[in-house]
């Protein structure tokens, strides 16, 4: 019968998308180091695209229900017509939120490199202060070798603060989410502190 055909499509289409709205977005934000937080991008990923290819089928369910009620007698349509109409949303939905997932996951990504960029940045520039420092300390000779030595330095201590800013502000934003703050307080607390002794 093929009523009962159609309806076993429905229904295993309903399953499939239960079973993805469990698997991928009724878990936490809780990732506590680099490797889950990408791991778990990288699922979504390709949790997003085995959505998007399940479109055919949601097509063909759609197709093959419309067919079915053009040719059968109009008691059979309206159960059909309702249980196809909440496939097609709960999709839609399912996609709509593995994309809004998949979205926020990559912005967290980004704001995780770009913290670890700036901290590289901070951090260069922190042995060059200290390699400067060193250096005069060091410094063997008269004043006008003193007074360059330390004009130089001065100059390297000219550094804008627009590089620390950032990183208070990407740290701020990702152990806000909950996302990755032990290390990031570890990073920060390793940084802060070498910063304040040079």
């Amino acid at each position: 019968d093929k009523t009962v055909s159609l309806r076993k499509d429905l229904s295993e289409m309903h399953e499939w998308i239960t079973q993805a709205e469990e698997e991928y977005l009724e878990r936490d934000f809780d990732y506590k180091t680099p490797d889950e937080l990408q791991k778990a991008l990288e699922e979504l990923k390709r949790a997003k695209e085995e959505a998007m290819q399940k479109e055919v089928k949601v097509k063909l369910i759609t197709d093959s229900v419309n067919n079915f009620m053009a040719k059968a007698p109009p008691a059979a349509h309206e159960a059909l017509k309702k249980e196809l109409g909440v496939l097609i949303t709960s999709y839609q939905r399912l996609c709509s939120r593995l994309n809004g997932k998949c979205k926020t996951l990559e912005e967290v990504w980004a704001c995780w490199r770009e913290l670890l960029s700036y901290l590289d940045a901070e951090n260069k520039w922190l042995n060059e202060v200290e390699l400067k420092l060193k250096a005069t300390e060091n410094i063997q000779g008269g004043a006008e070798e003193i007074s360059e030595s330390l004009d130089s330095l001065e100059c390297l201590m000219r550094h804008p603060e627009d590089n620390r800013n950032q990183i208070r502000e990407l740290a701020q934003t990702l152990t806000d989410g909950g996302i990755l703050d032990e290390l990031i307080n570890e990073k920060l607390e390793k940084f802060n502190t070498r910063w304040e002794e040079i």
